[in-house]
């Protein structure tokens, strides 16, 4: 598989996970949570870690505070529209900050273990969760201070900026595989041009399977351009050589029909939701190279 700490596209999660300020919080806040949970010993980091759950345990405790907000959002509609709610409403946005304790201090736990990538990225979500932390403490203050149209405005922009950090958390988990099985070693991309098929090998309009690195890579020709993304579907892996060409330059995977751009990995048609890795290409004398792109 490619190494899951480097990704080789350009969405948003990719571009903040590469984001410079983000890295340098994350490099620079990383060995004080390292610090604080190791401080513990091992029985902290036993349960910190979910090691007696068999996977972590950051996942399952944040449903408490997601779920919990999502019923303060439900009940603050109900009392704009004119129902008497706000006991309950608050009682479960309290809940909601007491199951984050525990889901920030898990979610730190994993993230001491971080590098490169997911550090950065996995910054960004802390930071994003701590937002929101600190908005839902406000909009409490607010309605414990009668102040409720105030404290509820301030809830729903809580809500959305926990929204978008699940978001992250979900990127993470998915895409850049934190507290997922590992069992596979990480492969590279070469960061320099490196050889990989010639010209005349791949046909004009079709589709040729090459591998770099012990990656393999599905190329596409067009003229004298050639594409080049990954060959292991990122659904369940499929081998996508063994897929049809369809459409105007598109592979559909043989395993469960996903569908894929060949020249840039973008993901047409699911089940797949993650787009192919895809690499830079240039031809010299006849011979077709790729490298990881340049950021």
């Amino acid at each position: 598989m490619l190494n899951p700490e480097k990704s080789l596209n350009d969405r948003l999660t990719d571009r903040l996970a590469r984001n410079s300020i983000l890295a340098k919080l994350g490099e620079t806040w990383q060995p004080v949570m390292l610090g604080l949970r190791d401080a513990g010993g091992p029985p902290v980091k036993y349960v910190l870690n979910g090691t007696f759950l068999g996977h972590a345990l950051h996942p399952v405790l944040t449903d408490i505070p997601i779920g919990a907000w999502t019923v303060t959002a439900v009940l603050d509609a109900v009392e704009l529209a004119g129902s008497d709610v706000a006991l309950a409403s608050d009682a479960t946005l309290g809940l909601g900050l007491l199951g984050s304790v525990a889901a920030v201090a898990t979610g730190y736990a994993d993230w001491a273990d971080t590098k490169d990538e997911p550090r950065t990225l996995g910054m960004g979500h802390a930071l994003a969760n701590g937002i929101a932390v600190a908005g839902y403490v406000v909009s409490l203050l607010l309605r414990r201070a009668d102040r409720r149209g105030a404290g509820i405005a301030v809830a729903y922009l809580s809500y959305a900026v926990a929204t978008f950090a699940a978001y992250l958390g979900g990127e993470l988990m998915a895409n850049y595989q934190l507290g997922t099985k590992h069992t596979a070693e990480p492969l590279d991309p070469p960061d320099g041009f490196t050889r990989v098929a010639t010209l005349d090998a791949i046909e004009d309009g079709g589709m040729s399977a090459a591998g770099v690195n012990g990656i393999a890579l599905l190329l596409f020709r067009r003229g004298q351009t050639v594409f080049a993304i990954s060959g292991a579907c990122t659904h369940r892996g499929g081998p996508l050589r063994e897929g049809t060409l369809e459409g105007d330059a598109c592979v559909r995977c043989p395993w469960h029909g996903s569908v894929f751009s060949l020249e840039d990995g973008a993901v047409i048609e699911g089940p797949a939701s993650f787009p192919q890795a895809r690499f830079e290409t240039r031809v010299v004398d006849g011979s077709v190279e790729v490298r990881a792109p340049v950021r």
